[in-house]
C-alpha cells in the first residue's frame, strides 16, 4: 500500500522547534504503548537472531529457558540430513554467508559420499534450532530438532535485538502468520514504530513539516488497522507500512512524533483512512478508482509540488519515466503473473480517470485477450503508477552521448544492436580521435511512458515535500490532501 522512499541525503535542514497547531480533544482511544509488528515479510525460513551487546534470553511457550547468553542464535526450515544425527547436513542450510559456502557445500558432498557407503538415508528435519557456540559450524547438529516450529520469545537485556543483520527495539516472536507460515514478530513501543516508519517512508532530512504530515498519517493508519492478525497488528512492509526498525530511526523522525503526539486526521469524528503515496505524478485520485469504496475525504486534487523529485537525481524517476519490454520480455513477464495469451500482439486503454489515470486497458495476444483494470495494470506490467500510456514501436535508431550511461545499459538490455560508432577529435595536432556517442537500432517493443509513484490515492509524499519546501505546515499538507478532515488529538504516543 506505501512505498518506500530512498534514504539518500539530498539536503541539510534543521529540525523544526514549532509546535503543533492546537486541535480539538475526541473522545476516542488512545494508540496502546506497545504494537506487534511481523518483521518477516510473507515468511521465514532462516533467522538468525541475537542481541545488540546484552544478554540474549530465548524462552519456550511455557516461559521455560531454552537458551541465556551473549551468542547468536539460528532457525532453520526444511534442513537436509543424515538420518544418523551424529553426522553432518546433507544441503547447505538457507543463510550460510557466501564466503562460507564453498568449503561447507565440499563437506556436504563428502557426507553424501559417506552415506552412500555406509547406507545412511537423508531426512528431511523440519525445524531446527541451534546456538553459534565458539567454532560452530553450521552443518553440526542442532540444539533443537521438531516436526514443526517450537515457538520462542527473545529478550535482550540492552533492549536491542538483531534479525538477519537488522537492529531492532523491543522483543521477538517466533509465531505463525494467518496462513500458518513461520514468521518474527517484533514488539515494539509504539512512539519507536512510528519514529521508524517515518525514516522508512520519506528520507530523514525532509522538511519537518512533511515529516509531521507524515507520522499523522502514520498513526492514522496505524489506528484503523490494529489488530487485524492473529498473532500480530500490522505488516512491517508495503503492504501496511514501511518498518526498518532502529535503522529507520533519526533524531528528525523523533522529534516529528513527539511534537505531533496523539494526533491523528479524523473525519466527522472517526479517524481516516490515511492512504498515501511516494508521488502522484500531479495530481491524486479518487479512491473508488483506485479501490473499491468512494470515501469523502479520498478525492482527486491537483498536486503540482511533485515535481519537486525531478529536481533530484535520485528520485527523479519517480516523478517521470519510461518502462520498455519487447513482446517476448513482456508476454514473459505477463506468463509470470498468471496471464497467457499467446504472442503480444497489442495493448489497448479502454478507459481513462478524468485525472489521466488508466482504469482499464485490455491485453490482446494470438490466442485471446485479457482484461487488466484498475490499480492492477502497475503489477502485471511492471509499473510505477497508472498514470501512463503505452505504444507499440516499430524498429527503429536511437543516438546516444558516451555519458548517457543510463540509457544506453536500458538499450543492451532491451537487445539493441549497435550500428554506428560516431568520433570526435581529441588532439588535433596528433589526429587523435576519441568515440562521441553511438547509433543503436532497437527491436520491436512496448513502451510505456508515465509519471507518478505509487497509487496516487491521499498524501503524496512528494507532494509533501514540495509544499513543505514552499512554506506549508503539516496541517496545511494533511487538510489539502484528505479532503474535510479535522486534527484530533486522542492521546498516547
Amino acid at each position: 500500500m506505501k512505498s518506500c522512499m530512498a534514504r539518500a541525503l539530498i539536503l541539510v535542514l534543521v529540525i523544526s522547534a514549532m509546535p503543533m497547531p492546537a486541535v480539538a480533544a475526541a473522545p476516542l482511544a488512545a494508540l496502546p504503548a506497545t504494537i506487534r509488528v511481523n518483521i518477516s515479510g510473507l515468511g521465514v525460513l532462516y533467522a538468525r537472531i541475537g542481541s545488540l551487546s546484552g544478554l540474549l534470553a530465548v524462552t519456550g511457550a511455557d516461559g521455560g529457558r531454552i537458551y541465556e547468553g551473549y551468542l547468536a542464535t539460528n532457525i532453520r526450515l526444511g534442513v537436509k540430513r543424515l538420518a544418523d544425527p551424529s553426522q553432518a547436513a546433507a544441503k547447505v542450510p538457507e543463510g550460510v554467508p557466501s564466503d562460507e559456502r564453498r568449503e561447507l557445500v565440499r563437506e556436504v558432498r563428502e557426507a553424501r559420499r559417506r552415506a552412500l557407503i555406509d547406507e545412511v538415508p537423508i531426512v528431511t528435519v523440519p525445524f531446527e534450532f541451534s546456538v553459534e557456540q565458539p567454532g560452530w559450524d553450521p552443518l553440526s547438529p542442532p540444539l533443537i530438532s521438531a516436526q514443526r516450529m517450537v515457538p520462542m520469545h527473545f529478550e535482550a537485556s540492552d533492549g536491542q535485538l538483531m534479525y538477519n543483520g537488522r537492529i531492532f527495539r523491543g522483543t521477538f516472536d517466533l509465531t505463525q502468520d494467518d496462513e500458518g507460515d513461520m514468521i518474527l514478530v517484533n514488539e515494539v513501543d509504539t512512539a519507536s514504530y512510528l519514529a521508524s516508519v517515518v525514516g522508512s517512508e520519506e528520507p530523514t532530512t525532509w522538511m519537518p513539516e512533511a515529516l509531521a504530515a507524515q507520522a499523522i498519517a502514520a498513526r492514522t493508519y496505524l489506528a484503523t488497522h490494529l489488530r487485524r492478525h492473529r498473532t500480530y497488528d500490522l505488516e512491517g512492509d508495503t503492504r501496511d507500512q514501511e518498518y526498518a526498525g532502529f535503522t529507520g530511526e533519526a533524531t528528525s523522525t523523533v522529534r516529528a512524533v513527539e511534537r505531533t503526539a496523539g494526533i491523528i486526521a479524523t473525519y466527522r469524528g472517526a479517524p481516516i483512512e490515511a492512504l498515501y503515496s511516494a508521488n502522484a505524478g500531479g495530481h491524486t485520485e479518487n479512491s473508488e478508482n483506485v479501490y473499491v469504496n468512494a470515501l469523502p475525504y479520498l478525492r482527486a486534487v491537483p498536486s503540482p509540488a511533485d515535481e519537486e523529485a525531478d529536481r533530484t537525481t535520485w528520485a527523479r524517476t519517480s516523478w517521470q519515466w519510461r518502462q520498455e519490454y519487447t513482446a517476448p520480455e513482456l508476454r514473459a513477464y505477463l506468463w509470470a503473473r498468471g496471464i497467457d495469451v499467446g504472442e503480444l500482439r497489442n495493448i489497448e486503454v479502454t478507459r481513462v480517470s478524468g485525472t489521466g489515470r488508466v482504469l482499464g486497458s485490455r491485453i490482446i495476444g494470438s490466442t485471446g485477450t485479457r482484461e487488466v483494470g484498475k490499480d492492477a495494470a502497475r503489477f502485471f506490467f511492471g509499473l510505477r503508477s497508472t498514470l501512463f500510456t503505452v505504444s507499440v514501436r516499430g524498429e527503429e535508431s536511437e543516438f546516444l552521448g558516451t555519458a548517457d550511461v543510463t540509457r544506453i545499459r536500458e538499450l543492451e538490455l532491451l537487445g539493441a544492436t549497435r550500428e554506428r560508432t560516431f568520433y570526435g577529435v581529441r588532439d588535433p595536432d596528433r589526429q587523435r580521435f576519441r568515440p562521441t556517442g553511438w547509433s543503436y537500432r532497437l527491436p520491436a517493443r512496448f513502451v510505456f511512458e508515465g509519471r507518478g509513484y505509487g497509487h496516487g490515492v491521499g498524501m503524496s509524499q512528494w507532494g509533501a515535500q514540495g509544499m513543505a519546501l514552499a512554506g506549508a505546515s503539516a496541517e496545511e499538507i494533511l487538510k489539502h490532501y484528505y479532503q474535510g478532515i479535522a486534527l484530533t488529538n486522542i492521546g498516547g504516543p
